[in-house]
């Protein structure tokens, strides 16, 4: 019994002691320089679930704020675009037509119930002749005849209002058309516009990778809305870009410092610390199916090399080494 006991005690011991002994040893990283000052282009929304890139600027080229640096096809908005103006112009022709049909209506309405009124007024005459002046039959035709004449007023009075709804339905409709299509013209001139990038920043380009397979895209390939496709960042205001792997980032918090060393300058580190570490984990396809956590760290003090955005960085965690 005491021999069982006492294993148990040493292969704790030993566990305690491996477990401590990993958790004291440096984690070490690779990240890329990176600029806060960042213009990401993504595939923009499209009328079809792809959409082509037609062309990039090429990959590393340094281009000025202004400069175009992706075109995606526009060629269906654009076709979409020039049907729905020629729309536009025939529905306004035919709002006039429309609008000259109604009113005639209207004015044929009104014209009718001014007769109506007139042959009121006419039989209202007619019927007022006393009695003893006119024949009893006389007098039933007289009154006979106010009563269809007030009859036809009434007939008239509800074709004028008709008339009029029957305009401003029509009228409503018609302008319900017009006001679709121009908004469908603003819609395709915002995606068209959405199809040629600028640059927002001067900078070199970057391409982004394919998510499915890995390779850097070019000019010629599909690609969804909301993919990544190229980046521009400003030669200026560095940080370093990292993801952490989920077994490594126990114990990583923000504000941490670490040692970083270029490896285009391998004999030089810097002090930096974890600017933001995300809470939310990434998956990196290309590298395994563990789960990352993004990371943003920054330089303490500014390099005394020349920095560029892609330039790749070594990072160091854990026991602390001055810089």
């Amino acid at each position: 019994m005491k021999v069982r006991v006492f294993m148990l005690l040493t292969c704790s011991f030993l566990l305690f002691s491996v477990c401590t002994s990993a958790f004291s040893l440096d984690v070490v990283l690779t990240g890329q320089v990176s600029s806060s000052a960042k213009q990401i282009v993504s595939a923009p929304q499209a009328s079809r679930w792809q959409i082509q890139i037609q062309w990039m600027e090429e990959e590393g080229k340094v281009v000025n704020k202004g400069d175009p640096i992706v075109v995606f096809d526009g060629a269906n908005e654009q076709s979409r675009l020039e049907q729905n103006i020629e729309t536009l112009d025939r529905l306004a022709l035919e709002l006039k037509q429309l609008e000259l049909d109604q009113n005639q209506k209207v004015i044929d309405a009104e014209g009718r119930l001014t007769l109506a009124l007139l042959q009121v007024e006419k039989a209202r005459i007619e019927a007022s002749v006393p009695v003893d002046q006119v024949s009893a039959y006389d007098k039933g035709q007289y009154d006979l005849a106010l009563q269809r004449a007030l009859l036809e007023q009434v007939k008239a009075e509800e074709g004028l209002a008709s008339a009029k709804k029957e305009r401003a339905s029509e009228l409503q409709k018609k302008a319900i058309d017009i006001l679709k299509t121009e908004e469908e013209i603003i819609y395709l001139q915002e995606l068209l516009a959405n199809m040629n990038v600028v640059s927002q920043y001067s900078g070199p380009v970057t391409y982004a990778m394919h998510p499915w397979s890995g390779t850097k895209l070019a000019s010629g390939m599909n690609v969804q809305a909301s993919w990544k496709v190229l980046d521009v960042q400003a030669t200026e205001s560095f940080l370093v870009e990292t993801w952490i792997h989920e077994v490594d980032a126990v114990g990583i918090s923000e504000q941490m410092r670490v040692s970083l060393t270029l490896d285009a300058h391998p004999n030089k580190s810097y002090r930096g610390k974890i600017k933001t570490l995300s809470t939310q984990t990434e998956s990196k396809d290309q590298w395994s199916d563990s789960a990352y956590y993004p990371a943003i760290i920054e330089f303490e003090q500014n390099p005394d090399v020349k920095l560029l955005p892609g330039m790749s960085v070594r990072i160091l965690l854990g026991d602390q080494h001055d810089a």
